[in-house]
């Protein structure tokens, strides 16, 4: 952060004022109706400059640094009771629908490893190895076809095929209804 000339900073808002007033900054004087200083969007890029100006002020001089940004609220568990299945998706949009339910943009969304995680530590997806890419992609097991997830073929933008686990009504439903006790490995 930098710490601006008080003294600079005052003189610099008187003259920005003059000009949104239509006054030459200098002698304080009306300007000419023709001149650059009368035109309608000058005083509004001066009203706008003289806010700025009026901001860094309130803030001692101070320019610079990030805003910070509020800090997220918890995940509100209880709007799960809201969860209506859609159609069958992916575990990104599924747990993106799951943070809507919440009606906060400042709550913190839950992320999808903790769900695939536990699928995994109960048997219902694996990591298998792509043959072409060699990286490990989730796969659903017979288990995990019975919990209601099954495997959808999709092809990439270059035109490569890939396999995506999709999450069924009744997989959903489960994990919705159990998702405080997935996230805190209490089944």
């Amino acid at each position: 952060m930098t710490q601006i000339d008080m003294k600079k900073l005052e003189v610099a808002m008187k003259y920005i004022e003059r000009i949104a007033d239509g006054k030459n900054p200098v002698n304080n004087k009306p300007v000419e109706e023709d001149s650059v200083l009368n035109n309608p969007n000058v005083i509004r890029c001066m009203y706008f400059v003289k806010e700025v100006l009026t901001a860094v002020k309130e803030n001692d001089g101070m320019v610079g640094g990030r805003a910070s940004k509020p800090s997220k609220s918890p995940f509100p568990f209880e709007c799960l009771s809201e969860f209506e299945y859609v159609d069958d998706t992916s575990i990104a949009y599924f747990m993106n629908r799951l943070k809507g339910l919440a009606l906060d943009p400042n709550v913190r969304g839950i992320g999808t490893k903790p769900v695939t995680d536990w699928l995994k530590r109960k048997g219902y997806l694996i990591d298998v190895q792509d043959k072409y890419t060699g990286k490990l992609h989730p796969e659903a097991t017979e288990l995990g076809i019975d919990f209601g997830l099954y495997m959808q073929e999709r092809i990439s933008t270059n035109g490569q095929s890939y396999q995506i686990v999709m999450y069924s009504q009744k997989a959903q439903e489960f994990i919705a209804a159990h998702l405080e006790q997935i996230v805190n490995n209490s089944i």
